[in-house]
């Protein structure tokens, strides 16, 4: 869970259960091993042990969630309720003081409850309206990879380019938002990757354009067409003869009415690509569009006056 740690002072809460006040599917952990931290404030336990290496300071990891108040048990936030993994870097002060603490003692593919007081979640002013004031809180966390900030160029790339193909299986199933988000956590990864071999730097300017112009098609299926226009506008900048960003931007002009615009972005993709059947069919779609918008806008027009 991303946000702010508030800046509460570090006072010791011990959470005493007897195994009547867990809840069920908590009894059991009861034997299992656990662990506690900040003078007891945070609780750590283990619900199924891991396989892999831990997380090393400012690792980036990937995790799946189940936020809980601990007062009514109530869930108030979930990646996995997402369908989509939250992604971090350690000691970057992104998330709660709890987890800065607890993810680095996991295992990849460990799962803990982790339970801490206030001061090691929001604070006294909580998170509003989601978490509200010294709220002690329950985690359930699933640790599903770590790897190093000072990644090769190659890994940077191949995490990208495995980002891509997550976004496209959403993608696929219709899921705009969790491929939406799939494609910028790829882009993430290689916008600012300078320092690489040429034919490593000419792979990541491909895969930011291919991602650039995926980010595009989840804004036009959102009916976002200000986000699509811009973020293709951004492809372009990089690809100047980039059909699929000409075409995606001239789609938004479309559901926007702005017809002129369109044409203009179409005419400019043609002059990059002059047989290009899509690009040709969207100039043909403009223009029939326009034509009747206008028409259509006369005898209203007609109508007013009569």
């Amino acid at each position: 869970m991303s946000g702010s740690q508030g800046g509460a002072s570090k006072s010791a809460c011990h959470f005493t259960r007897s195994s009547s006040e867990f809840y069920p599917s908590q009894r059991f952990l009861l034997m299992e091993t656990v662990q506690h931290f900040a003078d007891g404030a945070i609780t750590k336990r283990i619900i199924k042990k891991g396989y892999g290496t831990k997380p090393k300071k400012d690792s980036t990891v990937s995790v799946h969630y189940d936020g809980y108040l601990v007062e009514g048990n109530t869930k108030f936030d979930s990646s996995r309720d997402r369908k989509a993994s939250f992604e971090f870097q350690l000691c970057k002060g992104k998330i709660i003081s709890a987890w800065e603490t607890v993810i680095p003692t996991m295992e990849v593919g460990e799962m803990a409850e982790i339970i801490c007081s206030s001061d090691q979640g929001y604070g006294d002013k909580g998170f509003p309206p989601i978490v509200p004031e010294k709220a002690s809180l329950r985690y359930e966390v699933e640790l599903l990879g770590t790897w190093e900030p000072a990644k090769a160029a190659q890994q940077r790339i191949d995490a990208a380019a495995a980002k891509k193909t997550e976004g496209n299986d959403f993608y696929k199933k219709n899921a705009y938002d969790q491929a939406l988000f799939a494609y910028k956590k790829g882009r993430e990864y290689i916008i600012d990757l300078w320092d690489c071999e040429p034919e490593e730097l000419d792979q990541c300017r491909q895969l930011v354009i291919a991602l650039q112009v995926n980010i595009c098609a989840c804004y036009l299926k959102l009916r976002q067409w200000d986000n699509a226009i811009e973020v293709g506008e951004n492809a372009l900048m990089r690809d100047p003869s980039n059909v699929k960003a000409y075409y995606r931007i001239a789609q938004a002009y479309l559901e926007k009415t702005e017809f002129e615009k369109g044409i203009q972005c179409i005419e400019a993709g043609l002059q990059a690509a002059p047989t290009d059947p899509d690009l040709k069919s969207m100039l043909h779609t403009l223009r029939n569009r326009e034509k009747k918008w206008l028409e259509d806008s006369k005898n209203i027009y007609a109508k007013m006056i009569s």
